[in-house]
């Protein structure tokens, strides 16, 4: 086996990589040595809207309140129930990744959470509110659970009309003759397996956002053709880098990440062999979503960059910098050391939206484009799915994750 590959046994005697280095197996005409290996990690990072927050937690009140009202977390209203807690001064509740007030979302507010922020509770019963701050530690139950998770790739998002309209694909009002896109390709976790029925997933352990967790079945929307899935995990063990929100045009969504391990067997296996080139990445029109035309994941994730370049000295130091203000991950600061100047943080998507928001050009990223169209926005982020599968085979070969 060549040694640029990193194939480390495990106390199972397995073979573990990650599905980038099987991906350059196979591009250097090396697929023969797939049968060396045992388990591939895969894995995706993306906008996943069905992510929701299912949490229970004392707020006080005890023998005074039967049961709370209304409930709001930094702002972000909660749907409290099923469970009563009668004057116990507790609640259950659940909470959006997409509910939003102004450019702060659910998805924000779960990264708060996981990163041990205070967090300010209102909850109302009848004409009384109470007010407290809480951490993660504060609260009993605190899961992750996404409805329509991992997506099987997805589409490139375009606008043949004359008018920009608002949409939940791009930070901007989408203007003709551009696109934004999903889909983390020949990387993705149901790109490379092969499952027919539900019962062939259900239980099976994965990482969401760093945390263990499970999957619960086949999500919402799900067909054969573009199936997701529907996983749960404790956010008490997430890495907050993995998740957060993502501000668009037409209100804030939220990212997560995922890596599920792979067993090379003959049933995944040619899927395991497929590049972005052979996979079909749809270009549908934003109004009713019709199919326009097909390119390939290889012309978005190809020749392209990950990450934004940055020349500080460009920077004119603005008031209004718009690189800052258009930012959907809310990851470019002022730093002191550098005059205030704005850099991005490890919250850096790399959406690309800064490439072209800068009058000044602080920021370039070359993001690619699909028959022709121009990419603007990417809503996937290849770096984290990267991350987040060299973590996992990390474990595995540690016995920390049992297959």
């Amino acid at each position: 086996m060549n040694k640029n590959y990193v194939m480390t046994m495990t106390n199972e005697d397995k073979v573990v990589i990650t599905i980038s280095e099987l991906k350059k197996m196979i591009k250097n005409n090396e697929e023969d040595k797939i049968d060396e290996i045992d388990i591939v990690t895969a894995g995706t990072c993306g906008i996943m809207s069905g992510a929701m927050a299912v949490l229970h937690f004392e707020i006080g009140g005890h023998k005074k309140v039967k049961k709370f009202d209304k409930i709001y977390l930094n702002g972000i209203p909660g749907k409290i129930g099923p469970c009563p807690n009668e004057y116990l001064g507790k609640v259950d509740l659940t909470i959006y990744g997409t509910e939003y007030r102004g450019k702060y979302g659910g998805g924000f507010l779960f990264k708060d959470l996981i990163k041990g922020k205070e967090i300010e509770v209102v909850a109302t019963f009848g004409n009384n509110t109470i007010n407290k701050s809480i951490t993660i530690e504060d609260i009993e139950t605190c899961r992750l659970i996404g409805t329509r998770m991992a997506y099987k790739n997805y589409s490139a998002i375009t606008n043949i009309g004359n008018e920009p309209i608002k949409t939940i694909f791009h930070r901007r009002s989408i203007k003709k003759g551009e696109c934004s896109f999903s889909g983390c390709g020949e990387i993705n976790p149901l790109q490379n397996m092969c499952i027919l029925y539900e019962n062939e997933i259900i239980g099976k352990r994965v990482l969401i956002n760093g945390s263990e967790g499970i999957i619960l079945g086949f999500g919402t929307r799900s067909t054969i053709n573009m199936p997701n899935l529907m996983i749960s995990g404790d956010m008490k063990k997430m890495d907050s880098y993995y998740i957060g929100g993502f501000i668009t045009s037409d209100g804030v969504e939220v990212f997560n990440t995922v890596s599920i391990p792979i067993e090379v067997n003959d049933k995944h296996k040619e899927y395991l062999k497929t590049l972005d080139k052979d996979i079909d990445l749809p270009i549908r029109d934003i109004l009713g979503r019709e199919i326009i035309d097909v390119g390939k994941y290889s012309e978005v994730w190809g020749d392209v960059e990950y990450r934004p370049n940055i020349n500080v000295y460009r920077c004119r130091n603005c008031d209004n910098c718009i690189p800052m203000s258009m930012c959907p991950t809310n990851a470019i600061i002022r730093v002191e050391h550098l005059g205030g100047r704005p850099l991005p943080t490890e919250d850096c998507f790399g959406c690309g939206v800064c490439g072209n928001s800068c009058p000044y050009g602080i920021y370039s990223i070359k993001l690619g484009s699909v028959k022709g169209i121009p990419i603007t926005c990417r809503q996937s982020d290849r770096e984290r799915a990267i991350k987040l599968c060299k973590d996992l085979k990390r474990r595995i070969e540690k016995g920390e994750f049992k297959i």
